[in-house]
C-alpha cells in the first residue's frame, strides 16, 4: 500500500512538471523547431529538383529571403519559453542543416521528371503556409499590443503574391 501511494505522489510530480513545462511554453519552441525544420527540408528538396538556372536563382533568393525570418522567430521563440543559450544554439545549429540536406535529396530526385518537381514544390509551399498559419501567426496575435498594425502587416502580406501575380507580364499574355 505504501508503494502504490509512492507510486502515485511521483505520477502527480510528473504530471505537475509536464503541466509546468506546457505553461511556461517550454514546447512551444521544439514544435516550431520541428515545424520549421520539416519545412527547409522540403523547401531544400525544392529547390534540389530543380533544373533550370533562372528558377534555381529565384528559388534561392527567396529562400535566402525568408530564412532570416524563420530564424528570428525560431529565437524569438526560445527567448520567451526561457530555454538555456546553449541548448538554443545547438537547436538552431541543427535547424540550419535541414535545408541542405533537402538540396540533397532534392538533387538525387532530381531526373524523375516534371511530375516529382512539381509535388516538391507543392509541398514545399503547402509547409510554409502550414508553418506561417499555424505556429508563427498564432504565436504573434496571441501576444498583446500592435494587433491593429500585425493585422494590417498580415493582409499586406496576403496581398503582395497577388498583386504580383497580376503585374507579372508573362502572365498578362496568358489570361483570357
Amino acid at each position: 500500500m505504501e508503494n502504490n501511494i509512492e507510486l502515485k505522489s511521483e505520477e502527480i510530480m510528473e504530471e505537475t512538471e509536464t503541466e509546468e513545462i506546457l505553461k511556461q511554453g517550454g514546447l512551444t519552441p521544439y514544435i516550431l523547431l520541428l515545424a520549421l525544420s520539416l519545412h527547409g527540408i522540403f523547401e531544400g528538396i525544392a529547390l534540389g529538383v530543380l533544373n533550370h538556372s533562372n528558377e534555381v536563382i529565384m528559388l534561392f533568393i527567396a529562400i535566402i529571403a525568408h530564412k532570416w525570418a524563420e530564424s528570428f522567430a525560431l529565437g524569438i521563440s526560445f527567448y520567451k519559453a526561457k530555454i538555456e543559450t546553449k541548448i538554443f544554439l545547438k537547436m538552431l545549429t541543427l535547424f540550419t542543416f535541414f535545408t541542405p540536406v533537402g538540396i540533397l535529396i532534392g538533387m538525387y530526385f532530381s531526373r524523375s521528371g516534371f511530375l516529382i518537381e512539381g509535388i516538391m514544390l507543392s509541398i514545399s509551399s503547402g509547409t510554409f503556409l502550414y508553418v506561417s498559419t499555424s505556429e508563427v501567426i498564432v504565436e504573434e496575435f496571441s501576444s498583446k499590443g500592435s494587433k491593429h498594425i500585425k493585422f494590417w502587416c498580415y493582409l499586406t502580406g496576403g496581398f503582395l503574391p497577388v498583386l504580383l501575380y497580376i503585374l507579372e507580364p508573362s502572365q498578362k499574355n496568358t489570361i483570357k
